[in-house]
């Protein structure tokens, strides 16, 4: 990072600044369970490093550090189909520090005081174990009341070396708009990470009493996804305005003397 600031500082625009944001998580296993939903209300927040070039529109990039809320909830059991049987579910959050590299394309409006930006790119994420939160619980039908009830919760707060991956990767796309006033920037934009590497390792079988989190004892898949809404604010270094000037439609060249395209043949 510090030999990338060093190339791009003579030739562009840097900005610095936090960011914070609101949103859900959602994990990709496979086999796939009987049923799987997304975790409202979790949070990421962090630092953020902008780069734009006076080239209009693929000018700019940007790589953060940010704390991240992952996490799954899954659902199997006869009860979760028919909904007359037992059923269990597992509930699971993952922190992590993440780090997105990205491109983004922008467009500015309104005399340059709004950017218009997309961001595409890649993550690198590192899973902290501090915080975290597993519970499995089995919910046991009644036929006599013709509802669930939990009979047994099994909570666990640490990561298992054993059971759990710490590093993770995968793709991330969003969109979000700027207003810009003077050398201030401040954001707003929504984003999906989409996961590529496992939390839960697939290379050994694991037996736990437990059998709410290994279906049959092995999962082949398990990604994490996060959709956020954010918002942040950055500040431009060094002095002057904007590089990139605004886009223009092309206009075509007056008539001079030297031009006969508007000469016609008389009779």
């Amino acid at each position: 990072m510090l030999m990338l600031l060093g190339v791009l500082s003579a030739s562009g625009q840097h900005y610095v600044g936090i960011r914070g944001g609101y949103g859900a998580a959602h994990g990709r296993f496979y086999p796939a369970y009987d049923k799987s939903s997304m975790m409202l209300g979790k949070s990421t927040a962090g630092f953020v490093w902008k780069y734009f070039s006076p080239q209009q529109v693929v000018g700019g990039v940007s790589a953060e550090l940010e704390f991240q809320q992952r996490g799954y909830r899954l659902f199997y059991g006869t009860g979760v189909l028919t909904g007359t049987g037992d059923y269990y579910e597992t509930m699971r959050t993952v922190n992590s520090i993440t780090l997105p590299v990205m491109w983004q394309p922008h467009l500015y409006m309104i005399n340059r005081r709004v950017r218009f930006f997309v961001g595409l790119g890649v993550t690198f994420s590192y899973n902290t174990g501090l915080g975290e939160k597993l519970t499995s619980t089995h919910y046991k039908w009644n036929n006599e009341t013709k509802t669930h009830t939990p009979e047994s919760t099994t909570i666990s707060q640490t990561m298992q070396t054993a059971r759990d991956v710490r590093w993770g990767y995968g793709w991330i796309g969003g969109a979000g708009l700027s207003l810009l006033v003077n050398r201030w920037e401040m954001f707003a934009e929504g984003r999906y990470y989409y996961g590529m590497g496992d939390i839960l390792r697939t290379s050994s079988k694991f037996m736990f009493h437990d059998d709410t989190l290994y279906r049959n004892g092995k999962v082949l898949r398990s990604e994490l996804d996060n959709i956020y809404i954010s918002v942040g604010v950055t500040f431009r270094l060094g002095k002057g305005g904007l590089l990139a000037p605004p886009l223009r439609k092309h206009r075509p060249a007056p008539d001079d003397d030297d031009s006969f395209t508007n000469i016609r043949a008389t009779m």
